[in-house]
């Protein structure tokens, strides 16, 4: 599979395999040595050289229910402004090839914390991740901090407060969440290929309580969300904020729009994603 474009931000990321543990991970990668004047023809092979510039922060992303798709905007936006940006398709609904792990959020996250090791282990690294994406890129953190200090962690839309761990509290929420948002943001393929497995992340997350774990985080962090993204109210993030009590920085900020914002705000995201950078670079 070669490179695919998104709408209205020039190129698409360059798709990488890469071996992890005898398992193949799917990726899409913005910035770095790639730029938008290189033919769209190529797949990266496995276990590819590093970029020239791997002394720079790497911002690692871990969408949401799995789906690569709407987030393409933010990983072309912080490439833009200099900083290369990793989309992993996680547990692998953007292609037909085999999955790379199990559709659960902390085998996502324990997959991602691998890749990490194993591409980027000389540089600073953020850990973005979205919605139950954010569960994931915290299971990755954790896993991830205790063998490395240049690190941070961005929780976006993070899911879910103990009110919607309940059906009745988790509807009322969905009822609002996407206010500012439309079906045109995901992948009708990567929803088709990943129906049953987003049923499965999604079921992992409700049982999952973020403000417990991230009581264990010894990396900076920042929590965000769009102002009317019902799934992580302001008292949800600052909750989570609060949990944090080993991080060296905390960081809370409401940006523009609803829950898939790293679609419809993608400018306002990457600048906050920006400050992390940052953080990772000057930790430690």
């Amino acid at each position: 599979m070669g490179d695919e474009r998104v709408p209205g931000q020039g190129t698409g990321g360059r798709e990488r395999l890469t071996a992890v543990r005898g398992r193949v991970v799917r990726s899409l990668a913005f910035g770095d040595r790639f730029d938008a004047t290189e033919p769209l023809d190529a797949t990266e092979p496995l276990d590819a050289t590093e970029p020239h510039d791997s002394t720079g922060p790497l911002v690692v992303v871990l969408p949401g229910l799995g789906l690569t798709f709407y987030t393409r905007r933010t990983a072309a936006a912080l490439a833009a402004r200099g900083l290369p940006c990793t989309v992993l398709d996680l547990p692998g609904f953007g292609s037909s090839r085999p999955r790379h792990t199990r559709p659960d959020i902390h085998a996502i996250g324990l997959t991602a914390a691998r890749w990490v090791e194993s591409r980027a282990a000389d540089r600073p690294v953020v850990v973005l991740g979205h919605s139950t994406g954010a569960q994931a890129a915290l299971t990755a953190a954790l896993a991830l901090g205790a063998r490395r200090r240049r690190l941070s962690l961005v929780l976006a839309g993070p899911t879910f407060c103990p009110q919607q761990r309940r059906l009745t509290g988790l509807a009322s929420a969905t009822s609002l969440a996407y206010r500012d948002d439309r079906p045109s943001e995901i992948d009708p393929a990567e929803a088709w290929r990943g129906r049953a497995g987003m049923v499965a992340i999604l079921g992992s997350g409700l049982r999952d309580a973020p403000e417990e774990r991230i009581g264990h985080l010894r990396a900076p962090v920042t929590v965000t969300s769009g102002v009317h993204d019902a799934y992580a109210p302001f008292d949800w993030l600052d909750r989570l904020a609060t949990a944090a009590r080993n991080a060296p920085s905390v960081r809370t900020a409401r940006l523009g729009g609803s829950h898939n914002n790293l679609y419809t705000h993608a400018a306002e995201v990457a600048d906050l994603v920006a400050l992390a950078a940052h953080d990772a670079a000057q930790a430690g």
